[in-house]
């Protein structure tokens, strides 16, 4: 299969958007912006092109991470397939953009830092009543009734290091 890969470097111009599918997947999009510059040596400095502006759409692991991850105005970098979409307009008039299926999205660290964190498989959430949010048979009450009796029995705790 012959596709274009490519990658992106621009700014979320909104909140990525949920797009439930029909088979039940979780779908996410986000519109960038890229504004590419070069050298102008008319005037000495470098100047902005037009800016172009992508629809980018992720899907299952890929949209939940996006969603939860990015907003407005963040600096990203995506990789994956550009394509593009044509439709009409009111008036008969014919449109169309330029879209990329993701295959990895990240923050551009040219403009700042970020911390990776890994979500929380589905195994490794614990039993919860959804009324209190109270964690449920964790046995961390045992622990913290033993921690605190020998503190208060003076006690001397070792590092955990």
């Amino acid at each position: 299969m012959r596709d274009i890969q490519t990658t992106l470097m621009g700014n979320a111009t909104a909140d990525p958007k949920s797009r439930p599918q029909e088979d039940g997947t979780l779908s996410a999009s986000v519109r960038i912006a890229v504004t590419s510059r070069y050298y102008d040596s008319s005037k000495n400095d470098f100047t902005d092109r037009k800016t172009e502006f992508i629809t980018v759409f992720a899907r299952r692991a890929l949209a939940r991470n996006l969603l939860s991850s990015v907003k407005k105005g963040n600096p990203l970098v995506v990789t994956g397939r550009l394509g593009s979409s044509e439709w009409e307009a009111e008036g008969g008039v014919m449109r169309h953009s330029l879209t990329l299926q993701a295959e990895a999205i990240g923050p551009d660290l040219t403009f700042g830092t970020a911390t990776f964190l890994r979500p929380l498989k589905e195994d490794d959430v614990p039993d919860h009543d959804p009324q209190t949010g109270e964690v449920q048979g964790s046995g961390a009450d045992e622990e913290e009734s033993s921690l605190a009796a020998a503190q208060s029995e003076g006690a001397e705790l070792e590092p955990a290091f």
